[in-house]
């Protein structure tokens, strides 16, 4: 039984890593803006997989209205927009604090927005899922069936994830929003915008959510109940990876995101998530700093 479980597991090995792939680079876009949310302005955004749910609630109604590719611009310009909102107005009150009274009130405020969003959406749009199928089903590459859309949703990932690094490192608004995020007294002596670097940042990470929750639609099904767990998840990854790391955020996506599907495969559904929890507490043991953060 044992060998005939490891046989079939060998046999689907590279389908299921793809799988793992893929999810592990949705969840490292969402983890990835509350990385730099985070490092920009000691936020720790737990409504973030909200940003997520709103692009994937605005395609699917206007996809039957506008078609595919203007609704799927409109979601993510609408979690944009939300997420310049949620900084100017609904975070106010924490950017008027520092250190620690800022990050346990930025907490209580994400934490009651989480609450309101999940209710509304929920309540208002309980049977709007957003699920975009090519017309192309399946690939055959080295003797393996691979799902399209899959394939798709990781090669929009990485174009995405790539494109970022080329915008923070290759950038003056890129390399401003570094230097706050490693030395914020610094930046602000040597006249850097500190206000407009966190609003780009701000925008940034929405447009990542909201990227994350349509890739999400095209490889699964994204519903109005969806953005908890792509918060809990992409916390996990952003600690694991080193919450000021978005390399480190990136790497430990891929990581999880394939034990993930592994475990799924072998065990179902419910435990995979334990095993994925032992294995960021595996990760935190020996490195507790995170895969590529820095010791402070």
């Amino acid at each position: 039984m044992e060998g005939s479980v490891g046989s079939l597991l060998l046999s689907q090995l590279p389908v299921i890593v793809v799988d793992g792939i893929t999810l592990g680079l949705q969840l490292g876009l969402v983890a990835v803006g509350i990385t730099m949310i985070f490092g920009q302005a000691q936020i720790l955004n737990l409504s973030h997989g909200e940003f997520a749910v709103t692009a994937s609630i605005v395609a699917a109604l206007t996809i039957p209205l506008i078609g595919v590719t203007p609704a799927v611009l409109a979601g993510i310009s609408a979690a944009t927009a939300f997420s310049a909102f949620v900084y100017k107005v609904v975070l106010y009150p924490a950017f008027k604090r520092s250190g620690e009274q800022r990050i346990l009130l930025g907490l209580f405020i994400t934490l009651g927005l989480y609450l309101a969003l999940h209710g509304y959406f929920t309540n208002q749009f309980p049977t709007t899922y957003l699920s975009i199928r090519p017309e192309i089903q399946t690939v055959e590459l080295l003797g393996n069936s691979f799902r399209f859309s899959a394939i798709l949703a990781a090669a929009i990932s990485t174009a995405i994830l790539i494109a970022l690094a080329v915008f923070l490192r290759s950038t003056m608004v890129g390399k401003s929003i570094r230097a706050v995020s490693q030395n914020e007294m610094g930046a602000e002596i040597v006249g850097i915008p500190i206000d407009r670097v966190r609003l780009v940042t701000f925008l940034t990470g929405g447009a990542l959510s909201g990227s994350a929750g349509i890739i999400r639609g095209l490889a699964a099904t994204m519903g109005p109940e969806s953005g908890i767990e792509l918060t809990i998840l992409a916390l996990l990854i952003s600690v694991v990876g080193g919450i000021r790391s978005i390399p480190g955020t990136v790497a430990s996506g891929l990581l999880l995101g394939i034990v993930y599907m592994v475990a799924s495969f072998l065990v179902g559904t419910y435990l995979s998530v334990v095993i994925m929890l032992t294995a960021a507490i595996l990760v935190l043991l020996f490195r507790p700093q995170g895969l590529l953060g820095e010791l402070e």
